[in-house]
């Protein structure tokens, strides 16, 4: 992974960021972004954003859970190190 970080980080507007993964992930994203309307580039930030949601309720020792509408099972999102 590359990361390329202005030097003058208050006034950024963005960071230029290289992944590389497998063609099965690169499936996923197109298949997510695709679903939702959207780019790689939002479909990458949302993920990032929702991978931080979990791993900040995780550091707070909280948990997640997922609810079935239909039958109201609970299931714990547990995610591991």
């Amino acid at each position: 992974m590359t990361i390329a970080v202005p030097i003058d980080k208050e006034h950024a507007m963005s960071v230029r960021l290289s992944v590389s993964m497998n063609p099965e992930v690169a499936d996923a994203l197109k298949h997510i972004a695709d679903k939702r309307g959207i780019n790689a580039t939002e479909a990458t930030r949302r993920a990032i954003a929702w991978y931080k949601f979990f791993t900040d309720a995780q550091d707070e020792q909280k948990k997640v859970q997922l609810v079935d509408p239909k039958t109201g099972k609970v299931s714990e999102i547990v995610m591991l190190a």
